[in-house]
């Protein structure tokens, strides 16, 4: 009989307990970020002032890209004696930085997706880089980055780079 009460405490208990905590659902909504212009401007200007240069901005990947990365970290973690295919900073297309006349300019596709164009000068190469932005959960996140043509010799896509595996 005690055996009962108890496992009739635990399901009356167990709706209380599947339901998620303020912190759980506020740490959710916090994914991804108000403003993509903003924050693609902002993660440059962080180059420019400091020679660390930004922290990486998981928090506003896409769940698309999230899981890309996902894959190719638990890829990287099982190869440590082979190089990725992202041997270099995506977000500056380079392995150093020296960064000039930065700028970022949007472009709106529709309510749900968002294109920042970051133009800048690293080094002594001109570079354009195209950050696609998608709306998840009433927040814009990063799902893309395209340098160039994004193929070939010619430039790159995040998304193709992160499933590129050699053996």
């Amino acid at each position: 009989m005690k055996r009962l009460a108890i496992l009739l405490l635990a399901l009356a208990a167990w709706p209380a307990a599947a339901q998620p905590k303020p912190e759980a659902a506020a740490a959710a909504q916090a994914r991804g970020v108000e403003d993509p212009r903003a924050f693609v401007d902002a993660h440059y200007r962080a180059y420019l002032d400091s020679e660390a240069g930004p922290e990486w901005p998981a928090f506003a990947y896409s769940d698309r890209l999230r899981a890309l990365f996902d894959a190719y970290d638990a890829w990287q973690r099982q190869h440590d004696d082979l190089v990725g295919s992202l041997d270099f900073d995506w977000w500056i297309n380079a392995q150093d930085w020296q960064l000039s006349n930065v700028s970022v300019t949007e472009t709106a596709q529709d309510e749900d997706r968002r294109t920042e164009v970051a133009r800048f000068t690293n080094v002594d190469r001109p570079e354009e880089i195209h950050f696609l932005f998608v709306r998840q959960g009433g927040r814009w996140c990063l799902d893309d980055v395209v340098q160039g043509s994004g193929r070939g010799d010619d430039g790159w896509t995040l998304s193709a780079l992160l499933q590129e595996r050699e053996e």
